[in-house]
């Protein structure tokens, strides 16, 4: 029975132009009655035969999804100067020294780098934003800026 069925199949698919000349008529109605009960066709369920129908006569089912995403806005980050003081003693920073500044901010150094300096007790430091390298922290008193990023 399944080679019947490829056969029939072939043939009803041997050429668009020939299922689509011979009318508009469902499968069923071009094969006729008992042509499709021999090919099992009346075993399909209806969108099977309508999905079988639209093969053999070439037309394309398109299932189009509409993707939406939600844009969340991030609040836009304060790039201006930052002028606090450090909380605590200062001596300098070596590799990753973490800054806590008086206004509760935590910044911690971001590129290597050492600065030795003598003891200082609550230094005023000031942050500036560059947006080709981010924030740099200076203790003043200093010349010397190190890159830092926020942690906290």
């Amino acid at each position: 029975m399944k080679p019947f069925l490829l056969f029939t199949l072939l043939v009803l698919a041997g050429g668009n132009a020939l299922a689509q000349s011979s009318g508009s008529g469902s499968l069923r109605e071009r094969m006729g009655a008992e042509q499709f009960k021999a090919a099992g066709l009346d075993k399909l369920s209806a969108e099977e035969l309508k999905q079988l129908d639209n093969w053999i006569t070439g037309v394309k089912t398109v299932v189009v999804e509409k993707v939406v995403e939600k844009q969340v806005e991030k609040p836009a980050e304060d790039l201006s100067d930052i002028n606090s003081t450090l909380v605590g003693d200062f001596r300098g920073w070596r590799g990753y020294t973490e800054f806590t500044l008086a206004n509760g901010q935590v910044w911690m150094q971001a590129a290597p780098g050492e600065l030795y300096a003598s003891k200082l007790t609550n230094p005023k430091v000031r942050l500036v934003h560059n947006y080709l390298s981010g924030w740099k922290l200076q203790v003043e008193g200093y010349n010397s800026w190190v890159k830092v990023r926020r942690i906290k």
